[in-house]
């Protein structure tokens, strides 16, 4: 399924049927984000959905798996076969997103429990001198990577460099507050 010929033919119906985004979404209990972004062609609307979304506008499952008006009594064999393959598609497409997902919480679970684990063996001070430093530089390097990946690939790529030199600072800012701190007395002397 094309995501940007699917979200122009979803603009197009929502337009003869005199709905805003914000309609549709309400109709499909969905944010009217999610309608932009289909409109768009950034995203496709859950499996569940097109049924509901085939009813909000007015045609057919099939009109909406093909992204065209199907204006035959008839429906072809290979029509049928061509939605079908679209759907499972469809499917695949969320399965993976879903799967991305899950793959997210978990690293950010393993993260936050191995940081927690790593100030409890060497406690707060030693790890924001220490660790809390080296963890900004990577995620630095790694959102520039992914900032530089964004511009290839021709996406949005402004907030993954913003992060990315603000990630950079943050240690810079700890290391000169240290230092400021032990020349007035108020910390560790630094060496």
């Amino acid at each position: 399924m094309d995501a940007k010929k699917f979200g122009s033919f979803i603009a197009t119906v929502r337009k003869e049927n005199n709905l805003t985004q914000l309609d549709l979404a309400n109709k499909l209990h969905v944010t009217d984000k999610a309608v932009s972004k289909w409109e768009r062609g950034v995203g496709l609307p859950d499996i569940n959905t097109l049924e509901p979304l085939a009813d909000a506008l007015g045609v057919s499952v099939l009109e909406i798996m093909r992204s065209e008006k199907i204006f035959d009594a008839e429906v072809t064999s290979s029509d049928a076969a061509t939605a079908l393959v679209d759907t499972f598609e469809l499917v695949k497409i969320q399965r993976r997103t879903e799967r991305k997902s899950i793959l997210r919480i978990a690293g950010s679970i393993a993260a936050v429990l191995f940081m927690i684990f790593l100030i409890d063996g060497m406690g707060w001070m030693v790890f924001l001198m220490t660790y809390l430093p080296i963890i900004f530089l990577f995620g630095a390097v790694a959102l520039a990577i992914y900032g530089f990946w964004r511009r290839k690939n021709q996406l949005p790529c402004t907030q993954s460099f913003f992060f990315a030199i603000l990630m950079v600072l943050i240690p810079i800012a700890i290391v000169v507050l240290l230092f400021v701190a032990g020349v007035l007395g108020l910390g560790p002397v630094p060496n």
